[in-house]
């Protein structure tokens, strides 16, 4: 029987109990003969079976609704358009807009970027945790990165709270930040290596990569829990923030006696010293006065502050066996 007549079947039911006789002093037990009442006995025994079944369906539909709202949400956010037309292509290493927007919907949902087409992709990390939408960047240092951040142009404010940061924020096809939770998902799931790609208004690039990396969860305010060894040209600029907590301007978790995050304009795994790397820090346009007081997009070793910004930042992680 469909939900639909159930429905019917139990309002028919609902009906009949408010038109029988509810004094229990002239109450009469029904006929044995049930085509001889209108409220048979049948009616008041099936009643509770059938709201039984039609609660579990109901649940069943409200945790099938709650799901599509969830990915409905993902999609919104990341702001994911229905063509490609309007997007520019990308250019050598930073992305700026995302040319293959279209998100790969496979059947059997892969768990990371290795084995993606470069652009827009869905992955479920495990059986139990929910699929959501990912950058995989297939042209970078052998591809199979999934892009945890990308600032290139301003047009996205870093300067946010605690909930922004741990849900993401941002279009995925321009600047954006993945979230604290997904990024603590995916290097919780399986080991992985961290990329991170400067730039400079002089266009000079640098390079920080570090062969393991993992954060933990939000009970442990995302704290940076692994970073493993270093090599690039930028500078080994995170080890200072190793074991520290993730703070933002809301959520005070850093070793200083100020608000890194307030001062910073930024969020960020400060230390006791707040003047060290940014790089969620505020973008400064290139022909205006600079930002001052180490709130730029700063990387300690190749941009130190306290003025200026970087121009490009990227922020990348990818499962350690595929770099060999």
């Amino acid at each position: 029987m469909s939900q639909m007549l159930q429905l019917d079947a139990l309002v028919t039911m609902l009906a009949c109990l408010t038109t029988t006789q509810t004094n229990v002093t002239d109450q009469a037990l029904p006929p044995d003969d049930a085509t001889s009442s209108n409220c048979p006995l049948a009616t008041i025994s099936n009643l509770n079976t059938k709201i039984h079944s039609l609660s579990e369906d109901l649940a069943r539909a409200w945790e099938k609704m709650g799901i599509l709202q969830e990915q409905l949400v993902d999609l919104r956010r990341w702001g994911i358009p229905n063509t490609a037309a309007s997007a520019a292509p990308l250019d050598k290493t930073f992305s700026t807009r995302i040319l293959d927007v279209q998100p790969q919907m496979q059947v059997d949902t892969p768990q990371n970027c290795l084995k993606q087409k470069h652009g827009v992709a869905r992955i479920r990390l495990q059986a139990n945790i929910e699929p959501f939408f990912v950058y995989c960047d297939q042209k970078t240092r052998g591809g199979g990165w999934t892009v945890v951040a990308n600032r290139f142009d301003g047009t996205e404010n870093f300067k946010r709270n605690w909930s922004d940061y741990k849900i993401g924020f941002g279009s995925i096809a321009t600047e954006f930040f993945i979230g604290l939770e997904k990024l603590h998902q995916i290097t919780s799931s399986e080991d992985n290596e961290l990329l991170v790609i400067l730039e400079n208004r002089k266009q000079e690039q640098r390079y920080a990569l570090y062969d393991h990396f993992s954060i933990g969860s939000e009970s442990e305010q995302y704290s940076l829990n692994v970073l493993g060894e270093y090599q690039g040209d930028a500078s080994d600029a995170l080890r200072q923030h190793l074991g520290k907590k993730f703070s933002t301007q809301d959520r005070d978790n850093d070793e200083s006696g100020a608000n890194c995050a307030a001062e910073q304009s930024a969020a960020f795994w400060y230390s006791n010293v707040c003047t060290l790397s940014n790089p969620f820090g505020v973008y400064q346009p290139q022909l205006t006065r600079d930002v001052d007081g180490y709130q730029g997009i700063l990387w300690h070793g190749f941009l130190d502050g306290p003025k200026g910004s970087l121009k490009k930042l990227r922020i990348l992680v990818r499962p350690r066996s595929s770099s060999g």
